[in-house]
């Protein structure tokens, strides 16, 4: 069975770390269990640890680390370009990222910075709907 390849937005992966057992940390889990493999590239893993080193979340240096250990060398993927704009710019290197990677899926809590018109073919789920596909693997 193919274990499905997908891109986290960043609000999904702090979701995750500041909420055990919601939908973001089970969608974590998974990776971590081996059930689905998360592409990154290297702009969004900067992103990824300097978001979750702001003081306002209080996580300690080695609890980042840990955290961006999930992210395995083997699925850095590089970005494709792209030529549109979306409503928030610092979300292009997500999309970006997920265009590259093999399934196409991106994971976030915040759908209506991605418009479907603009993300073609990317699919855009929310938690919810990622955490339902999960169950059917």
């Amino acid at each position: 069975m193919k274990v499905p390849f997908w891109v986290i937005d960043t609000n999904v992966l702090v979701s995750a770390a500041l909420t055990s057992g919601g939908n973001c940390d089970r969608i974590m889990r998974a990776a971590v269990e081996g059930r689905l493999r998360l592409a990154w590239s290297s702009p969004i893993l900067t992103e990824y640890r300097e978001v979750l080193s702001r003081s306002k979340f209080k996580f300690p240096p080695q609890v980042v680390s840990s955290l961006l250990q999930i992210f395995a060398e083997r699925d850095q993927v590089t970005p494709r370009s792209l030529d549109l704009k979306l409503p928030d710019p610092d979300d292009e290197i997500i999309l970006a990222t997920a265009m590259a990677s093999p399934d196409q899926i991106l994971i976030t809590g915040n759908a209506a910075h991605f418009p479907s018109n603009l993300c073609l073919p990317v699919r855009i789920l929310n938690p919810i709907q990622a955490v339902g596909l999960l169950e059917h693997l």
